[in-house]
């Protein structure tokens, strides 16, 4: 009976999960270097249709939500809202920007990636 309750609340907390962004740019570097992962910067803007397939479609596969759970801190900036730091330029939404727990950029992928080629590119830049 106990191993039923677990794996149902394993489950229902697999239907829950989403992805984890952090709140700004330096609270994405902070736990970056805790945690000893690499920083995934989405750039994007509101009515972006590239950057809402990536939000509802890529972000909700499952191995996709483990692979950047498992290696980054994602943060995601809007343009038009939220500073952009220098150095992390566009041009056109969503840029994805890759970065150390130092915010050194290592890699830049620009545009939006169905599910396989998104997860060749997080593979890319991972620790």
């Amino acid at each position: 009976m106990g191993k039923i309750i677990l794996a149902l609340s394993l489950l229902a907390s697999c239907a829950l999960a989403e992805l984890k962004w952090a709140p700004s740019y330096d609270a994405a570097l902070a736990q970056a270097k805790k945690e000893h992962k690499n920083v995934m910067v989405m750039l994007s803007k509101e009515g972006c249709p590239a950057c809402d397939y990536m939000t509802d479609v890529v972000f909700e596969e499952k191995m996709v939500m483990s692979d950047v759970a498992k290696s980054y801190v994602p943060v995601h900036l809007d343009v038009h809202n939220d500073f952009i730091p220098e150095g992390l330029g566009y041009i056109g939404t969503p840029t994805f920007h890759f970065l150390d727990a130092t915010g050194k950029k290592i890699g830049r992928y620009d545009g939006a990636a169905n599910v396989p080629n998104f997860m060749g590119i997080l593979g890319k830049y991972k620790k």
